[in-house]
């Protein structure tokens, strides 16, 4: 059946987690409205909490009382964070600028993601690690003022990443100088404009190839400012490419991030022919209206795959169910998430009938009118993984059995319900 009605979708995952861990180093209380409930996000909540922060919940809102700045407590347990990369590498970050000694371990996915590209300018900040490997979780952090200073640097990425960005950013925080991040194209700035808001001097530029170039100034506190937390972008996606594609669909998403780079999967979308609009309601949400759609592939160039890094499998759903060749170029860092999404992209394609071929870092999909299906996908415990094949089903001949539909819970808990309350009919198979 057809995608009918108005929803709104849970809080940003990324704003959300920073949210908390900028709560605690703040002084005073944050007080954080609409955060995701989700397991990520509680996993990070209880790090910020073993950290020295007093969390607590009421009327349904987050309140954070904060320890300030390099002020974070050594717990006597190692914290655990789950699933979540973003939460780990951030507050990774966070301890390598402070005086504790702080040990982080995580699930089997988590410890299988590498660690060394913050690792290593954290370390010429003056940070030490102990680990097993020298990359890969549980970890040891000592903090670059647990014996000495935190050492400003100048450290330019191999790729754009706002994690690694973020990290060095929230280390940086307690440096006495100005720290400059140089990275081949601009990431996700949701770290800058948080620090920014809280009196933190940050600012960045575009050059002329493409680099974006961050520079911030250590700082002697954050002050507190509270957050609503507005509809996730990334969540909101799978909404819109499952209205695009399934016939006879019209829906209103309501209270969505009005960012540009956030919402450059839509855009893309609607270069494919998409009928979205944008309904701007305040200076930092809006509403999207998609109707059904018959979808037309075009080329996504390299530069374009920071932005899109988390839409990929999604998108790859849409140029299955579009017309013509969809080429997908720069996916490289998609190796190297939850599980390996370049690879499980590759193989669920094929898997379900669709024409696909991978050449080194880039995907060419040709889309086809009818979606054989009749297969059985392994998410691998990946959450967006699992999320894209299902929403295939809607439009595939034959079922898809997806398998580690239980780590949606990560970004999206309220997935299926999400899809009832539209009029979608759902079975649960054992």
């Amino acid at each position: 059946g057809a995608l009918k009605g108005s929803i709104v979708v849970p809080g940003d995952k990324s704003i959300s987690q920073r949210a908390a861990i900028v709560g605690l180093i703040s002084i005073g209380s944050t007080i954080i409205e609409n955060i995701l409930d989700s397991e990520d996000v509680y996993y990070t909540l209880k790090a910020v909490e073993s950290l020295g922060a007093s969390v607590t919940i009421k009327n349904n809102k987050v309140i954070i009382k904060g320890v300030g700045l390099g002020n974070l407590m050594s717990p006597k347990k190692p914290i655990n964070m789950g699933n979540s990369g973003t939460g780990a590498r951030l507050l990774i970050g966070l301890v390598a600028g402070s005086n504790a000694i702080v040990t982080f371990f995580g699930d089997q996915s988590l410890s299988t993601r590498p660690m060394e590209r913050i690792i290593k300018p954290l370390e010429k900040m003056g940070a030490q690690f102990i680990s097993s490997n020298g990359q890969n979780l549980p970890i040891t952090v000592v903090g670059a003022r647990f014996k000495g200073i935190t050492l400003p640097i100048t450290h330019k990425t191999l790729v754009a990443s706002a994690q690694v960005k973020s990290a060095i950013l929230l280390a940086a925080l307690t440096s006495r100088g100005v720290t400059t991040v140089k990275e081949p194209f601009k990431s996700r700035n949701n770290t800058e404009s948080m620090l920014l808001e809280r009196g933190v001097e940050i600012n960045s530029k575009t050059i002329k190839s493409g680099a974006n170039i961050v520079k911030i100034k250590g700082a002697s506190y954050l002050k507190s400012s509270d957050i609503s937390v507005p509809g996730d972008p990334s969540s909101a996606v799978f909404l819109v490419v499952a209205a695009l594609i399934t016939k006879n669909s019209n829906i209103v998403i309501k209270d969505i991030m009005n960012d540009n780079m956030r919402l450059r999967a839509l855009k893309v979308l609607i270069k494919m022919g998409g009928n979205i609009n944008f309904i701007k309601k305040t200076k930092k949400k809006l509403d999207i209206r998609v109707k059904y759609s018959s979808l037309s592939n075009i080329s996504i160039p390299s530069k374009d795959s920071t932005a899109l890094i988390d839409e990929f499998p999604i998108l790859s759903i849409a140029a299955a169910c579009g017309n013509g060749k969809m080429s997908m170029k720069g996916l490289g860092e998609l190796r190297y998430k939850e599980s390996n999404r370049f690879l499980a992209i590759e193989l669920g394609l094929k898997r379900c009938g669709i024409n696909i071929k991978a050449i080194k870092d880039n995907l060419e999909i040709i889309g086809q009118k009818n979606v054989i299906g009749g297969c059985e996908i392994n998410s691998k415990n990946d959450h967006r993984i699992a999320m894209a094949f299902n929403i295939l089903n809607l439009v595939s001949e034959k079922p898809i059995k997806i398998i580690g539909n239980n780590s949606i819970v990560t970004s999206f808990p309220s997935f299926f319900d999400t899809f009832k309350k539209l009029g979608i009919s759902i079975k649960s198979y054992d």
